[in-house]
This record gives structure tokens, sequence and C-alpha cells, in this order.
């Protein structure tokens, strides 16, 4: 069994979320599509020489359905029968290929080898997310430019504040409960709800596409936020509550109070939730002293075999 740490990226308004179903009963793993985590693994299956079990892949960063990503990191465990290490160049070029056949919205950026003490999780250190709305100009003006719909948060309102907005993102910073601020995951793991966020900012945006006239009538608006980790809809739940208050539907004293007395049952349900596909992961930080230790430096023969330079 090999490992490989993997960096890709994906628009992911057509899959389920991240992660597979796992169904304990089953008795045969089915290539799952419906997920990014279920594509991935059937690229890997068409790799040469040909895979002996299923592809695991463990992901760093798990994303729900509809939000997009532009640069998570994984490791995936493969066995062929030679035990040897694929290529990564040329591996790039056929997972890729295989992920445009299939009209999948998923790109492979990078191909490590790393040593089988490796975990992703032990190696990311931060998370970067984006969220990203559009707001028009004239209220009643709609035509949303196409190559933002399903990619950004069409927020209509006739009282806006970004002053209000940026100001109050200060409410969030530090060490916080952030229990009323997610949403309620059912898992056997304690839950560590007490968290830091290193960094939360409203400013400007621009348009995916400039050159689109229908861009022109619109303002561009960025949520970004860094954390260690965060929360089942965490980000999202945040992003309402500042928008509510950018409109005048909630006060800076409601926010303190959810944050005061963190409850799940605390969130104002009213403020509904900001959809997915406003939502994107910018990047993930990883330890780069951690990721040296673990990656397995190799040369390519003439006859284009890895060979390996420092296993144990």
């Amino acid at each position: 069994m090999r490992r490989y740490l993997i960096k890709f990226s994906y628009i992911g308004t057509k899959y389920r979320g991240m992660q597979k179903n796992i169904i304990p009963s089953a008795k045969v793993r089915i290539n799952d599509t419906e997920t990014i985590q279920g594509a991935i693994e059937g690229a890997f299956l068409r790799l040469v020489p040909q895979v002996l079990s299923w592809p695991t892949l463990t992901c760093s960063s798990r994303t729900d359905a509809g939000v997009h990503g532009l640069c998570n990191i994984a490791h995936i465990d493969i066995e062929n029968k030679y035990d040897s290490i694929y290529n990564p160049q040329e591996s790039l070029k056929h997972l890729n290929r295989h992920l445009i056949l299939c009209d999948h919205d998923i790109r492979i950026l990078d191909l490590i080898p790393v040593k089988d003490t490796f975990h992703v999780k032990h190696c990311a250190n931060s998370r970067t997310y984006l969220y990203r709305i559009l707001k028009a100009k004239d209220v009643k003006y709609h035509k949303v430019p196409i190559i933002e719909m399903e990619r950004c948060f069409h927020f209509r309102s006739e009282t806006f504040d970004p002053e209000k907005i940026s100001l109050a993102t200060q409410l969030f910073m530090g060490l916080k409960d952030f229990r009323t601020f997610c949403s309620n995951r059912k898992s056997n793991a304690p839950v560590r709800y007490v968290r830091s966020l290193d960094s939360l900012t409203f400013e400007k945006g621009s348009p995916l596409m400039p050159y689109d006239p229908f861009s022109e009538n619109f303002d561009f608006w960025d949520f970004k936020c860094t954390s260690k980790g965060f929360l089942y809809k965490q980000v999202r739940k945040i992003v309402t509550a500042l928008l509510a208050l950018g409109i005048g539907k909630i006060t800076e004293k409601d926010i303190t109070v959810m944050l005061q007395v963190p409850g799940h049952k605390n969130y104002m349900t009213s403020l509904g939730l900001v959809p997915p596909h406003g939502l994107y992961l910018l990047n993930v930080g990883y330890n780069q002293d951690y990721l040296n230790e673990h990656i397995i430096k190799y040369r390519i023969s003439d006859d284009g075999i890895v060979v390996p330079l420092n296993e144990d």
C-alpha cells in the first residue's frame, strides 16, 4: 500500500458533498461519483499499473454540497501488485484526463508520495474560507451575470451598511464558544466548540468575469476568514448573522448574546442560512516541516520507473 498527498480543486454545485456515506453492511464498494471523494477515488482506479483494491481518500477539510474548493488537501492510499510508486507527473495527466472525460468539475493539482506514517489531519494547520455576495446597485435589477450563477449569493436589500458589517466582524474574533454558530452534526467523537478565528474581514470584492456588462450593475463583497479549524456550517452562520446586522434585522447586542450564551437552540432561526454556493475553501495551510519529514524523495529512471531515495 502506498500513500500520496494530493492537492485538488472543485466546483461543488453538482456534488452531494465531499464525503461518501458509509454503509457498514455493504459488501461491494460502489463508485459514488455523486460525491467528490467518490469521483476522485474512481479516477485513481484508472492508473497503470492497475490498482488492486479500492483507493481510500482521507480529506483534511470536509465541505458540504454546493461548496467550492480552490485548494483542498487529502491523502489517498493505493495498492498495486508491484508496490511501486506512481510517476506523479504522468499520473496527474491521466487523472485529470479521466475527470475531464467524465465531466467532473474536479482537478488534481499535485500528487506527492509520502510515507505511510503521514496523516493529512496532522499536516493541516489552518483553513481559509471565502464567502462571495453580489448586491444589485438598483434593488429592482435581477439580471445576474451568467458566470456568477451558483457561484455567488445574490443578496437583495434596500438597506445595507457595509461599514457596520466590517466593524462587527470583531465580535467574532478571539477565543469563543461557537456552539450557537454551528449546526449539530451527529458524531460519536466529542466536539470542541471553543475555537479561535485568526482573521475575519469584509471587503469589496470583484466579479469572476469583469468583461460581462451585467457585472457593472452589481457591487461585489467578500467575507474572508481563517482559523485552524471550523465547525459544521460555522462560516455560513457567521455570514448570515453579519448580513442581518448590515440590513438592520438584528443588532450587535443580539450577536453578543448568541456568543455569550452558546447553544444550538440559541441561534435566531428567523435569520435562515445563506446558501452554500457562495462559499469557497480558498486554501489549507500545512506544516511544512511535518510534510518534509514524510515526503518520499525519488528519481525517475531511464525507463520511467520511480525509484525512491529515502524510504526506511
